[in-house]
C-alpha cells in the first residue's frame, strides 16, 4: 500500500486542562478531562521513497509551521522505526485551532 486517503483525526473537547511539570525531552505533563465531539481533521498520506517528511495543507493561504505536530509525528516514527521512506501528508482542518479542541490522541481510559 503506498497511499492512504480520508483518514479521521477525531475531535476532543477540553473540558480541564492543568499543567503539571515537563518532561526531560520539553514536553509538558498534564491533567486533563476531555469529552470525544462529533467532529474531525481529516488526513492523507503518500508514500515517498526518497525519505522527506513534509506536510501540504487543503488550504493554501494557511501559513504553515515549518516543524509543525504531523511532521515532528512521522520523523519520530521515521526514527524509531529505521524506516527510509518518507511520506507527503495532507490535512484538511476542520476542527478549529486555539479553541480548546484537537484531535485526540489513541489513549486508554484510566483503570
Amino acid at each position: 500500500m503506498h497511499n492512504l486517503y480520508d483518514l479521521p483525526a477525531p475531535a476532543k473537547l477540553n473540558l480541564f486542562l492543568h499543567v503539571v511539570g515537563r518532561r526531560a525531552d520539553g514536553y509538558h505533563l498534564i491533567e486533563s478531562v476531555f469529552q470525544l465531539i462529533d467532529w474531525q481533521d481529516t488526513m492523507g498520506l503518500e508514500l515517498r521513497q526518497d525519505g522527506r517528511i513534509f506536510r501540504l495543507d487543503a488550504d493554501p493561504t494557511l501559513a504553515l509551521p515549518a516543524d509543525d505536530l504531523c511532521t515532528r509525528a512521522a520523523r519520530a516514527l521515521q526514527q524509531a522505526t529505521g524506516c527510509k521512506l518518507g511520506a507527503q501528508i495532507h490535512l484538511t482542518k476542520r476542527i478549529p485551532a486555539q479553541a480548546g479542541m484537537a484531535a485526540a490522541p489513541q489513549m486508554r481510559p484510566l483503570a
